[in-house]
């Protein structure tokens, strides 16, 4: 099983609420709903984390996470070039697209895929 329904079986496995959406450049996401943050200067908050799905899924991953909290964690202005880039993020106005090139050499596996989803809330 590969793509989007493989993401979203593997959360679920994993113990998180999650669901398939499509955004509006009519990519597929999982969508965490109340996903902890637990790490960094966020750690303790609660936001839905959205994760493109790749067709292939786990043989490849997007490029990025996007984040909904309230308020939210970092906007568009907190962009620091070389180090975070914030957008807009195709899941909606409430949403934001943080860039981060995941390091997809080792492991292809949803574990580890949430471990880096970690390290980028402790590096924020």
């Amino acid at each position: 099983m590969f793509g989007p329904e493989r993401l979203l079986f593997d959360l679920q496995k994993l113990g998180y609420e999650a669901e398939i959406v499509v955004g509006s450049d009519n990519n597929s996401f999982v969508i965490i709903r109340g996903y902890e943050v637990l790490l960094g200067r966020f750690a303790g908050r609660i936001i839905d984390l959205g994760i493109m799905a790749t067709a292939d899924y786990p043989r490849s991953v997007a490029s990025a996470i996007h984040v909904k909290a309230k308020p939210q964690l970092l906007e568009k202005s907190d962009t620091v070039p070389n180090v975070r880039n914030i957008t807009d993020s195709a899941l909606g106005t409430e949403w934001r697209y943080w860039s981060k090139n995941f390091n997809w050499n080792g492991e292809h596996n949803t574990r580890r895929l949430i471990s880096q989803v970690n390290t980028i809330f402790k590096d924020a």
